[in-house]
This record gives C-alpha cells, structure tokens and sequence, in this order.
C-alpha cells in the first residue's frame, strides 16, 4: 500500500471513530433545553399515575388517568381500585374547576386564580418547573428497557403541574402533606421524551408521606372533545362551591370566624387548625345539648373555617409568616391584630378584631402588634 493510501485510510478510520463517538455521545446524553421545546410545542398528552402512601396512620392508594389538551383543558379520573371515585376538569378558556363524585351523585365547584388553574394536572407545566428550576443532573437507568436519563429536584412544588397538585385537595378543606419533596424526571435518551415523573413527600412530625409515580405519556396524543363534556349529571347535588379569590383575599375566612363568634358567644377558635376548629365546635355543641337548647350548625361555616384555616397552613409552608392570635384577641378589639400574613410585594395582610381585612406595611404591622 503506497503511504498516501496508508494515510487516506488512517484518516478514514479516525473519521469513523470520531463519529462512533458522537453517535455513542449523542445517545447518551440530554440537551434539556431541547426537552423543554419538544414538550411545549405539544397539544395534548395522556398519562396515567399511581398514587401511595399513608396520612393520620392510613395508609391509601390510588390510579389515576390524566389528559391534558390545548385544545380543550385538563382531565383527571381518579380510581380506587376499579371504582371511579372521581372525575375532575377544568375547560380552556374557563376557570372552574369541577369534580363529579359518582359514588356520591355529588359535584364539586371550584372557582380558580388564572395561575392556579394553569398549574394543576399538565405534565408539560411539570417538565417546564423541573428545567427551570433548581436541579441536579441523575445518572443512567432503564424503565421497561428504555435507557433514560433523570434530573431531581428538592424544590418541585406539588402544584407545577402535578395531577391534583393545584391544591384542591387543600382547598376542599382536607388535610394536606407537607414536608420534605424529592421529585425526578426521567427522560428517553433516545427520542427526548419523559418517560417517568416521580413526587415523594415525607413530613416525619405527622409521619405522613406520599408518593406519585407518572408514566405511560403519549405524547402529542390525539384527543377527542367528547373527553370535555362539562355537563353535571341529572340528579348530582352540589357538594360545596369555593371561590379561591375569596379565599385568598381573607374573605371566606372571615366569614367563618364571623359565624364560629356566633356560635360561640363572641369569641374567635383558640388556635386557626382544622382539627382545633372542629374540636371546639364539637364542645359547644355538645355543651349546649346537655343545657337543653336546639343546636344547629351551618355546614357551609364549617367548611369555611376549615379551608381557611388549610390556607393559613398553605401559606406556613411556602414562608408567608401566618400568625394568629385568637386566644388573645377579640370582636370587641376592633384595632387589634387578629391574623397576618405576608404577601409577595413585602406588604402584610391584616385581619384585625372587627375581622375587616387591610394591606399595611412591615413598619405598621411592627407598631399594631407592639399594642
């Protein structure tokens, strides 16, 4: 062989492993940034999760079937074991949250913020918070022969996308799990597309934790509107309506505490937790029983102290500084501070002992609370 056909043939081979190489490299590793494009540019997906744990010493598990849908909105089907036990939906364009209890023939309403309801069961809002976010790269795995690679998160919010993550389960007036969240997100070398989500959330002080596990995605799924049908079945009563701009602004919790003052005789609840409330009421009702008086107790109240005292929970987790003072203060202190909490341009808002609700200042919060 004459030396050029020897150099002609060691750049060939060279070549050749370069682009071994690359081939090897490529299907190796992940642009994310590229993830986060091929999953916004879809119009609808399917999923379905599986849903474990335990709370209050019970342990639970469900499945649920999500859609998500430019086109139409948001669907979840939630199972247990081969029963629907619900099925919840927000439309395009609208902002009430629905959920039909079929065991029940109930329903539920929820009127939503834009930004809740743009965050609640959308796997591409769960892919966006994760690449977006605070993350560390995972190493390589399999899931069902599919060689992927993952990212985790410590700071992955249960409501950037999560089915039921919006905080309906808080808003609805049951108990939440709060604590320690690790979240991954698994990603198909080879195509780009998340294969597997997972949701782990610990709280050792109330020994509760739960897990989600999301797979089976279809992608760019083909969605039909018969999916979206928002009618409420003939014969579903309303099991309760909620409207979150209300909640958030303090309003619906006002009214809470303005019947609980009724019912109790002019006081406010010793301490703003769901269990305390219903505690308390439970003795006034039982105390008035003995003394021989007709007790009635509005539901509806009830239910608006408990999903403001699961807001007031919601906003100690996420670092808004709630604070209550209801053993101390009452309708008679009408300048005193009943319950704060900071919002997110510095300010706080106040509901003083006349339960009328103000936005003051750091320093005018300082100078009602040194009273």
């Amino acid at each position: 062989m004459s030396r050029m056909s020897k150099l002609t043939a060691a750049a060939v081979i060279v070549v050749g492993t370069i682009v071994a190489l690359a081939v090897f490299r490529g299907t190796s590793s992940i642009s994310w940034a590229q993830v986060r494009a091929q999953v916004a540019a879809v119009r609808a997906v399917t999923y379905a999760a599986e849903l474990t744990g335990s709370q209050g010493g019970h342990a639970f598990e469900a499945r649920i079937e999500g859609i998500q849908s430019d086109d139409y909105g948001t669907r979840t089907d939630t199972y247990l074991g081969n029963v629907l036990m619900s099925r919840s939906f927000v439309l395009t364009g609208e902002r009430s949250f629905v959920t039909l209890y079929p065991e029940q023939q109930k329903y539920s309403k929820v009127e939503l913020t834009e930004a809740i309801c743009q965050q609640n069961g959308d796997p591409k809002a769960m892919v966006e918070a994760f690449l977006t976010g605070d993350y560390r790269e995972l190493g390589h795995r399999e899931i069902n022969g599919v060689k992927v690679k993952g990212v985790e998160s410590s700071t992955i919010s249960p409501s950037a996308g999560f089915p039921g993550g919006g905080g309906f389960i808080g808003y609805a007036g049951e108990d939440e799990i709060l604590g320690k969240v690790v979240g991954r997100l698994w990603v198909d070398i080879a195509t780009g597309w998340p294969v597997e989500v997972t949701l782990h959330i610990a709280d050792e002080a109330s020994a509760s934790e739960v897990t989600m596990v999301i797979c089976n995605f279809k992608w760019d799924a083909q969605v039909d509107s018969d999916a979206f049908t928002a009618a409420i079945p003939d014969g579903y009563g309303l099991l309760y309506a909620i409207d979150v701009s209300r909640l958030e602004s303090g309003e619906q919790l006002v009214e809470g505490l303005a019947y609980f003052t009724k019912l109790s005789d002019g006081r406010y609840p010793a301490k703003l937790t769901v269990g305390d409330i219903l505690g308390e009421v439970g003795t006034i009702y039982r105390k008035r029983q003995a003394e021989g008086a007709k007790v009635q107790v509005d539901d509806d109240q009830i239910v608006n102290l408990k999903l403001g005292a699961n807001y007031i929970a919601r906003l100690e987790a996420e670092g808004k500084e709630p604070m209550y003072y209801g053993e101390a203060v009452t309708p008679g202190d009408a300048d005193n501070v009943l319950l704060r909490w900071k919002l997110d341009g510095g300010q706080y808002r106040v509901i003083f002992g006349d339960l009328r609700i103000e936005d003051v200042s750091s320093q005018r919060l300082a100078d009602l609370e040194a009273k």
